[in-house]
């Protein structure tokens, strides 16, 4: 004799709701932080190679993190409490 399944049971993935929809804001954070960090990475050789402009290592970096951690936290918010 069988037992029916529960539905619960059955389901082995959390849904994942969010005020935009989880799986374009995903692809959207992946976008953004590989756009940044290829233009920090560009950013910083290009000042390896001109010693006069040593500050933009520091800004394309602080960039690159603030752009990140943003991008992150707004990915979060969305999943969890959206």
């Amino acid at each position: 004799m069988e037992q029916p399944k529960n539905e619960s049971a059955v389901k082995s993935k959390r849904e994942i709701k969010g005020v935009v929809e989880p799986k374009l804001v995903r692809t959207i954070s992946f976008i953004i932080i590989t756009i940044s960090l290829v233009a920090s990475t560009v950013l910083c050789i290009w000042a390896i190679w001109q010693t006069e402009v040593y500050d933009t290592v520091w800004r394309a970096i602080a960039t690159f993190i603030v752009v990140s951690v943003a991008t992150g936290i707004f990915t979060f918010v969305n999943e969890k409490l959206g």
